[in-house]
């Protein structure tokens, strides 16, 4: 972004060199120009002067937040280096490399092995893994519980059109449309799934600030959980507005159909079981 790369140029007999994030720059140089600063790298005892600036990145995994970073070219690590990462740009099929990457390196020097040979993609994804485990999960059993509301919504009204079924059919034969009776049936549902959404957003609520507090800061697993959805708060507004939108609209598909059964309702046939 700002400076210059790394050149061949800087190896063991040239002065140290570093690169550092935006992070960096904007936590240890507030308002200046971090190029051509010094600092002092603790674990090799050696000074580094600022080059570059580049991006931020994340550099373990995509949970972490952004950490301030620092880099130094290879050929001035020394014999500090155990096991290096090289990254290739491909214009096809990043696998298709394997054999001829394996081959450079065998041509290089037979001694050095080459393992973990794998695509951006494949390894970022891999970082993913245990949130898409939990995704999985919670949507399934989210699916299942919404069902189950749904079936029993729907349940209850279809057990209460069967008790107002003279009721309804007599209100028919005073003149009430078929759209009235369906309006009726839907209402009665949805004042209990109205009173759900309003004991469930401010019970949920509460909890949310119960799992943030200090108060349970021992228990762990309890403040994790609140944390498997990865860039959602607990009170995120459009979360909580999207979450009751779907439960209404799956009430309302809900209450639809015992409403619709309790329109085809006979008056004659209702009368006449009265």
């Amino acid at each position: 972004m700002r400076g210059r790369a790394f050149t061949a140029q800087d190896d063991q007999r040239a002065p140290g060199v570093a690169i550092v994030s935006q992070t960096f720059a904007r936590k240890f140089f507030p308002g200046e120009d971090p190029l051509g600063k010094h600092v002092t790298i603790i674990d090799g005892k050696h000074d580094v002067e600022i080059v570059g600036v580049v991006a931020d990145a994340k550099y373990m995994s995509q949970r972490e937040e952004i950490k301030p970073l620092l880099y130094t070219p290879w050929q001035q690590e020394g014999e500090q280096i155990g096991t290096m990462h090289f990254a290739l740009r491909t214009d096809g099929e990043p696998a298709a490399l394997a054999a001829t990457v394996r081959q450079v390196v065998r041509e290089l020097d037979h001694n050095l092995p080459v393992t973990e040979i794998t695509s951006q993609t494949a390894r970022s994804q891999l970082t993913l893994g245990q949130e898409r485990l939990f995704a999985y999960l919670l949507s399934f059993f989210g699916v299942v519980a919404l069902l189950l509301a749904a079936i029993g919504l729907s349940g209850v009204l279809a057990y209460s059109v069967a008790q107002r079924r003279n009721e309804i059919g007599i209100r028919m034969a005073l003149g009430a449309q078929a759209s009235n009776v369906v309006r009726l049936v839907i209402w009665q549902g949805m004042k209990l799934v109205l009173l759900g959404l309003a004991l469930g957003a401010v019970s949920g609520y509460v909890l949310v600030r119960l799992l943030a507090s200090e108060y349970l800061a021992s228990l762990s697993s309890l403040r994790e959980m609140a944390k498997l959805l990865y860039g959602v708060k607990g009170t995120d507004p459009a979360t909580l507005l999207t979450v009751m939108l779907l439960l209404t609209v799956i009430a309302l598909v809900a209450c639809w159909l015992p409403a619709r059964n309790a329109a085809r309702v006979d008056p004659l046939v209702a009368l006449r079981n009265e």
